[in-house]
């Protein structure tokens, strides 16, 4: 009987702790949840003030950049990071916008290796920045330069290897004048299929956009305007196409197949959205028609023998 008392009591919880007990306790938590916070605020505020410093006009990036964005950055994940870079938390603007601004490339590369996915407000602050440094190398790794969703999917589907766009200025072209020069691979089958083809491109300034699509009188076009933020300009284009045989042991010169010589300033090409006074006419695109035959025939003369097509858009901007 004593030793059935004794487990009995052993089975017997203690007493409920007092007041004062769990007060503390309470208190402990609270604490460790504002420390915790605030913790999290320096955190960001000291990440931030060291990218600020890389993307300033004054810093010069060294051949280890990389490691020196690691170390200043290790304590964000990499959520934090990607979310701070992309903030216009830096003059009202991003810090991956004023890398591209202050021609910091090295940082550039660095940064946007931290992020997967390039928020829409994030993408528009890069596009201005691209535009006010006609930086078309860095449009291009943004991968800003082909607007049609339904074509690059297309595109990744028939395995085919991304299009190329150059843009030429300076040299023998003066301040108002540049070149851009575009190789479009499966041109044929691509536009048969999405029966559009969007680019847009970086130039003096200005975003523009060139296109071969469908027109309303079923014949197709070649056109090219201006994309947002860009503004209004008074353009004289001509537009070359060229194609050339690419086939092992044989060198032919390029074919001339479509070719228009402007003679003209366009009085004003704004945006379809611009609502601004202009002087003269406003246009919201330039375009030429083409013959069918630029899509319908198999053999057509008009591609080369790896289905590529080459058009050069040469743009002369009025003073």
């Amino acid at each position: 009987m004593m030793a059935t008392k004794s487990d009995d009591s052993k089975s017997i919880t203690g007493s409920p702790p007092s007041y004062n007990t769990i007060y503390n306790i309470q208190v402990k938590c609270r604490q460790s949840s504002v420390f915790s916070f605030l913790s999290v605020k320096q955190r960001r505020a000291t990440a931030l003030s060291r990218i600020r410093d890389l993307v300033s006009p004054t810093y010069v990036a060294p051949s280890s950049i990389e490691s020196i964005v690691n170390a200043y950055v290790h304590d964000l994940t990499a959520a934090e990071l990607s979310d701070l870079l992309q903030t216009p938390n830096i003059e009202g603007h991003t810090a991956l916008y004023w890398a591209i601004v202050n021609h910091q490339r090295e940082v550039f590369s660095a940064f946007i290796g931290f992020i997967s996915k390039i928020s829409s407000k994030c993408s528009s602050d890069l596009r201005l920045a691209c535009m006010q440094t006609s930086d078309q190398a860095s449009f291009s790794q943004l991968n800003f330069q082909n607007t049609n969703t339904k074509d690059e999917s297309l595109r990744r589907f028939l395995g085919c290897p991304p299009d190329e766009i150059e843009v030429h200025h300076g040299g023998e072209l003066d301040d108002h004048q540049f070149v851009a020069s575009f190789r479009i691979r499966m041109f044929q089958k691509r536009l048969r299929t999405t029966r559009e083809l969007n680019y847009d491109f970086v130039a003096r300034g200005r975003i523009w956009w060139f296109r071969f699509y469908m027109g309303k009188k079923g014949r197709w076009v070649a056109g090219f305007g201006l994309s947002s933020p860009s503004l209004p300009a008074s353009p004289r284009p001509s537009l070359l196409l060229e194609t050339e045989n690419l086939e092992p042991g044989r060198e032919t010169p390029p074919k001339r197949v479509y070719k228009d010589v402007g003679t003209k300033f366009t009085e004003t090409l704004v945006l379809k959205e611009y609502i601004g006074d202009v002087d003269g006419k406003r246009f919201v695109n330039i375009s030429w028609g083409l013959d069918d035959h630029w899509v319908t025939y198999d053999n057509s003369t008009d591609v080369d023998c790896d289905n590529t097509l080459h058009a050069k858009l040469e743009i002369t901007l009025k003073e």
